[in-house]
């Protein structure tokens, strides 16, 4: 496996971990700001927090797989940190509910964003050896998998920790 195909890999990694440290520090974050007094915050608003990030990553997936295949793979796979870093900076300074869905809808596209890109790439640096690209596609699958666990492990220790400052900690990570 070469180095290009290695970095994409530690790329989904990273960006997964990014997601799940996100999404479970939020739950922490909506905890404390209705204990704080912020009215409205229930299990509806939890829920519809995370809806709308799935909901953006199902509706834009396609339309960014168009866009890298027209655009290319590379250039369409960087817009993904970058969603996902301002939706991060913007979720640890403020406790406005509608802002916090807006900053889930970037995050969703985010996601979005590299998904296809990635699965592009890796299916064009794959082509013609089929071993490789079942190697590659299950390695995505694995660094997915991780990066979204090790996020749902790391995100209350450093909640705990450091409170909200810890999504600055996420964007710059």
């Amino acid at each position: 496996m070469d180095r290009s195909l290695r970095a994409v890999l530690f790329g989904t990694f990273t960006l997964r971990f990014s997601t799940g440290l996100t999404g479970a520090m939020l739950a922490f974050y909506l905890a404390d700001l209705a204990d704080a007094g912020t009215a409205g915050i229930d299990g509806k608003v939890v829920g519809a927090l995370a809806a709308l990030f799935f909901l953006a990553e199902l509706v834009l997936s396609p339309l960014f797989g168009i866009l890298a295949d027209r655009i290319g793979h590379h250039r369409v796979m960087l817009y993904g940190p970058a969603f996902g870093g301002i939706a991060v900076i913007i979720t640890a300074f403020t406790t406005n509910i509608p802002i916090l869905g807006g900053t889930r809808i970037l995050e969703g596209a985010s996601t979005a964003a590299s998904v296809p890109s990635i699965l592009g790439f890796i299916a064009l640096a794959t082509a013609g050896n089929e071993g490789l690209r079942g190697r590659a596609a299950a390695r995505f699958e694995g660094a997915t998998l991780a990066g979204l666990g090790f996020g749902f492990i790391v995100a209350p220790l450093l909640f705990e920790a450091i409170g909200s400052t810890a999504f600055l900690l996420n964007a710059a990570f």
